[in-house]
């Protein structure tokens, strides 16, 4: 009862300055802009104090939680906002995210449907309900909500990104690549888009194109495994072992232990015709992974096997050894 009663002297004494919930609620927003996050939380619980039903006061104060690390109180907050105003969309968006970023991706669904009842062509709800298909390995609805995302606004990098992956996973190369190409000219700082250029770009044979493309990434992305460890085999695969030892054995460097670096510096070594550094790597390789041990012992035994002659020709024989018959 002392609370309640509390409760009601502060409403009464905020209603006496005579300042609306719309004045606290704009006030706040100036201050969370100028970083002064107190000020502004403070003042948007003199809005909610003052008008319950404030959907885009407590949408504010619960992305200020967001940024502040609260998740909880941020949830309750976007929650609190669809249940007092179920038309003010961007509650749906931002809760939907805050379970996207948890991983909750089927609960994000659901809400994102929701804001698309209320209004069907909501860019960012298509955009985020993509997303969220996407991680749910539903290719099919996400590519149609992408699409529908990028005909409402063609500057949503992530929804080209994501249809990309689709694509490239459906084997549609060409459609995988214009994509990719609408992300990088979107953002050419974009490495993950250069990579996944990269990936296509092998799995279609173009070695050469594969590895300019996951050079960029590593550009980018210098300490990235992955790129590094691309642009290795790419320049492998495509005769230029030069450039492709160093950029193997940064992948090593990178992640030790990956039996896939190792590996790949023995083929790379074995192409340059130094047997001795190839079995080092090989057997190195070997004992990193037990289910590829075959494979690089395989390659081991072919170190040391004699090289066939070539089809059509004989090998010439040593001289004094033996004659072929007339």
């Amino acid at each position: 009862m002392k609370k309640l009663f509390f409760i009601f002297i502060s409403v009464a004494a905020l209603a006496g300055c005579n300042r609306s919930p719309e004045y606290y609620f704009k006030f706040g927003n100036e201050m969370l802009s100028s970083g002064r996050d107190a000020a502004a939380l403070e003042n948007y619980n003199k809005a909610i104090l003052l008008e319950r039903r404030f959907p885009e006061a407590l949408t504010a104060r619960g992305m200020l939680y967001e940024r502040q690390g609260d998740t909880q109180k941020a949830g309750m907050d976007y929650r609190k906002a669809i249940e007092t105003g179920p038309e003010y969309l961007p509650a749906y968006n931002n809760l939907a995210a805050l379970l996207m970023d948890s991983g909750n991706y089927t609960e994000a669904v659901k809400y994102l449907s929701q804001a698309l009842d209320v209004k069907p062509g909501y860019p960012y709800a298509l955009l985020n309900r993509g997303l969220s298909r996407y991680k749910l390995g539903d290719c099919a609805g996400a590519v149609e909500d992408l699409s529908a995302a990028i005909d409402r606004n063609p500057k949503f990098e992530l929804a080209y990104y994501h249809r990309a992956l689709c694509e490239r996973k459906a084997k549609d190369m060409t459609a995988a690549l214009s994509d990719l190409n609408a992300v990088l000219a979107l953002n050419p700082a974009a490495s993950l888009a250069w990579f996944e250029r990269g990936k296509a770009a092998f799995s279609m044979g173009d070695y050469g194109a594969a590895a300019q493309d996951f050079t960029k990434a590593v550009e980018l992305g210098p300490e990235d495994p992955q790129y590094n460890y691309g642009s290795a085999l790419a320049l492998y695969k495509s005769g230029q072992l030069a450039a492709a030892l160093p950029a193997a054995l940064k992948a090593e460097g990178l992640k030790p232990g990956a039996p896939q670096s190792a590996g790949l510096i023995g083929d790379i070594y074995a192409a340059m015709g130094n047997r001795e550094k190839a079995r080092e790597y090989y057997i190195k390789a070997a004992g990193l992974s037990a289910r590829s041990s075959a494979v690089y012992r395989a390659r081991l035994e072919a170190l040391d096997r004699p090289a066939a002659p070539r089809a059509g020709k004989r090998r010439r024989p040593a001289a004094g050894l033996y004659h072929d018959r007339p």
